[in-house]
């Protein structure tokens, strides 16, 4: 029997073998293989493409541009199922179908980003949060140590901690309404960076299953682990850093069911960046029938770390840091306040049913998480605890407690309908959460950081309850039309223990209670035009929303949002055959934002400071060729952010001043390369990896620029049989970056001094150089493939 092996790469890879003549033991009378069923026109029926006709066979392939389930796989994404056409005939070449990993939904805009990590998990990177950077545009800029989440920017947008990123975990919501480090506030430190199989960016409020917070646009996880049997590492480094983990993927599962616990430790690489963490996932998969999945995913995370805060340039420059010594390095890794650090506590628990068929798919899940987090900063040293009396401040430290329980649901019915020869989509979904949590900010003394004053405590009670309705049509064979309508409603129950007790009438209770509601109203669409079977155009047009932070709400209010209408056009480039994967894409977005924010230095978070405009482009390229252990991607991104005064026009995107800390330039590269080789009958593989990032200089208030922002990380490792030995290196040429440059008045010297009015900058310093050496075993696992 001759054997003809195709291999489609891609997210979903598919094994098809063609039996071209049968084995001489099994020789029967042969017919001619009958094509799929046509009409009199020669067009597929039932959306079966006809055999040998080239425009329909264009079509297909173009379509599969966008995710459409020609070959077999519906749109939404899930396992394999049999081309449209019936079963194959009883003679004739034998077809057999294997399914690899899951493909993702189908892409709903020009920078919808469906990112298998793959090889590019060996660029070395600290943490899952860290594997955002694989998105085209996407900057991280921590300003609160090893265990506290970065502030994002993307594409013109500073998005704080996720203020305006919809940040999910397989459909779980990461974002917490309310929270007061910040409204939106996300913490993805507690994956596992090893199980994220798959990461699903799409920049601009552009899908209908976006809610609340997409505003720059969303981010999802997807946990996968596809290597079977036992995974354990250690890990010591530079500083004190001390990792171990392990990895279970049981043999006869999918990569979907696992296993992994990890710890950290690290002395930090200057004063008070001490950090240790202790994260636990497990998923496990259930087949039901072939057809239903059932998946129940338990996570589990608490991690403490101190956190420096800012120095001013000015004492740096002088080497006026107290408590350091006069070496540049003393000075820029210091603190002026040791009471600065945090806390988190998170555990939460998903059950997701999926049911995939011909014509339909339905999806359904319920999740439940509870979170505790305490934080600590101070920006501004002595600045703001100014009291009548003429006594000394006290400080201008910062404690913001969050406790919360949410708990939800989601789901979506997916239906697929042939007509005028084409198949079409038609999909409903509905959103729930409902969060219930206790905020509370307090000021600390500088000297012993023990709290003296409330700024608010509050609690919450608040339910985003959401519905959206899209339609998939395929008019023509090179046009696509998606277009979607979301609601989302949200109801805010406020309890504020921060009254008097005493005020003109007479004696009260400390506290009162206050409630409101919202609607936002979302429509959205995308129109693709298919130029070439490898080459689709896709114009998109959305409007998102961020809701009201719950605090800032008056009793019976309709509460308020800030909407962004988003704009953008793009060419998606990608081969569909071969061993070498390649996709590119060049897009070009403009947005306005009815209502942004910015960073406030006295409250130590982001808040209002009116309209918005940006506009920009990006262009993304990834290419990869598993037969020689090959992956490259690189990404470069131009956003210019304004602020308009109130008479420009809406279509006049560069009225205004620039948003400060937005970066203009974004440029990132990631590469790895994986080597087999054999030494005296005995396999090995080497790997080697690196990152580069680059970013502009930013701007600041009042009119300055930062300095500008780079980093090389790296990586090798070599394996022999079941046991590697590897090194990872980051910020490689050990560059003193400054991750954070603000702008704005503080007084860390004297206590007693008067509040100054004057700006200064402020820095906080980015890693310097660090090394890791690793050691892993795989027990329970086959040799590496040569």
């Amino acid at each position: 029997m001759q054997l003809r092996c195709i291999l489609r790469p891609g997210a979903g890879a598919f094994l098809t073998l063609f039996a071209l003549a049968p084995a001489p033991a099994l020789a029967q009378p042969q017919q001619a293989s009958t094509p799929p069923a046509a009409d009199a026109e020669g067009a597929p029926v039932n959306g079966a493409p006809a055999e040998g006709t080239p425009a329909d066979a264009a079509a297909a392939e173009g379509a599969a541009l966008e995710g459409d389930p020609a070959d077999g796989v519906p749109a939404d994404g899930g396992e394999a199922v049999p081309a449209a056409g019936g079963e194959p005939p009883a003679s004739g070449p034998l077809q057999v179908m294997v399914s690899g990993s899951r493909r993702g939904p189908a892409p709903r805009a020009g920078s919808d980003y469906q990112i298998v990590v793959g090889q590019l998990i060996d660029v070395p990177r600290t943490s899952a949060e860290r594997l955002l950077t694989l998105a085209p545009g996407l900057f991280l800029a921590n300003h609160g140590g090893e265990g506290h989440p970065s502030a994002v920017f993307l594409r013109g947008f500073d998005a704080g901690e996720g203020q305006d990123i919809e940040f999910s975990l397989q459909g779980i919501p990461l974002n917490e309404p309310s929270n007061p480090h910040g409204h939106g506030f996300a913490d993805t430190n507690f994956l596992i960076s090893r199980l994220v199989d798959r990461l699903r960016v799409v920049e601009g409020p552009f899908d209908v299953r976006q809610g609340d917070f997409a505003v720059a646009g969303s981010a999802e996880y997807t946990l996968g682990l596809q290597e079977r049997g036992v995974t354990a590492r250690a890990g010591y480094g530079t500083f004190g850093r001390t990792e171990l983990l392990a990895l279970w993927g049981p043999r006869g599962f999918g990569a979907d069911t696992f296993v992994g616990v990890e710890w950290v430790r690290g002395d930090g690489w200057g004063k008070n960046r001490a950090h240790q963490a202790a994260r636990a996932l497990a998923q496990i998969g259930w087949a039901l029938d072939e057809d239903t999945r059932l998946r129940v995913l338990a996570t589990s995370y608490a991690t403490r770390y101190d956190t420096a805060g800012v120095i001013r340039l000015d004492d740096l420059v002088t080497r006026q840091v107290p408590g350091c010594g006069e070496d540049f390095d003393d000075q820029f890794f210091c603190t002026y306040d040791p009471n600065q650090g945090g806390s988190v506590q998170r555990h939460g628990l998903s059950a997701q049913l999926e049911k995939k068929g011909d014509e339909s798919a339905l999806d359904a899940q319920v999740f439940a998480t509870v979170k505790n987090l305490r934080s600590r900063e101070n920006f501004t040293g002595y600045e703001l605890d100014v009291t009548t009396d003429g006594a000394a401040q006290r400080g201008d430290g910062t404690e913001q407690v969050y406790d919360a329980v949410t708990v939800g649901s989601r789901g979506s019915y997916t239906r697929y309908v042939d007509w005028l020869e084409r198949r079409h989509e038609v999909e409903l979904g509905y959103f729930f959460r409902h969060d219930s949590a206790d905020a509370m900010l307090r000021r600390l003394r500088r000297a012993d950081g023990v709290p003296y004053a409330r700024d608010f405590d509050n609690g919450l009670r608040i339910t985003n309850a959401a519905a959206y309705a899209s339609i998939h049509a395929r008019p023509l064979r090179w046009l696509t039309l998606r277009a979607g309508l979301r609601l989302d409603s949200f109801m805010f129950g406020v309890e504020d223990r921060k009254q008097p007790e005493v005020d003109r009438v007479g004696t009260r209770e400390p506290s009162t209670r206050s409630e409101a509601f919202g609607v936002a109203v979302q429509p959205r669409g995308v129109v693709t035009v298919i130029v070439a079977p490898w080459l689709s155009w896709m114009t998109s047009l959305g409007l998102g929303t961020r809701s009201s932070d719950a605090q800032a709400l008056s009793d019976g209010e309709s509460a308020p949002f800030a909407r962004v209408v988003a704009a953008e056009t793009a060419l998606v480039s990608r081969t569909l055959g071969g061993p070498l994967s390649a996709e590119a894409r060049l897009s070009g977005f403009a947005t306005r934002v009815s209502n942004d924010l910015v960073f406030d230095e006295q409250r130590g978070r982001n808040t209002p400071i009116g309209a918005s405009s940006r506009f920009g482009a990006t262009v993304w390229g990834r290419i990869a060729h598993p037969g020689i252990g090959f992956d490259v991607a690189s990404s470069l991104t131009w956003a210019e952010a304004y602020l308009p005064p109130g008479d420009a026009s809406p279509f006049d995107l560069a009225a205004g001043s620039r948003l400060p800390y937005v970066p203009r330039f974004v440029f990132r590269l990631d590469a790895s390369e994986r080597y087999p080789f054999t030494v005296r009958g005995q396999q090995f593989r080497a790997s080697a990896a690196v990152g580069l990032q680059f970013v502009d200089r930013r701007p600041l208030p009042f009119e300055q620029l930062g300095a500008a922002y780079g980093t090389i990380d790296a990586a090798a490792r070599l394996r022999w049989r079941w046991f590697e030995v590897g090194a990872e290196m980051t910020n490689l040429f050990d560059r003193r970056n400054r991750e954070v440059e603000l702008n704005y008045p503080s007084n860390f010297a004297d206590p007693e001094a008067p509040a100054s009015q004057l700006p200064a900058r402020h820095v906080i310093a980015g890693a310097p150089f660090q090394i890791l050496g690793t050691l892993t075993a795989y027990l329970d696992q086959e040799e590496p493939e040569s």
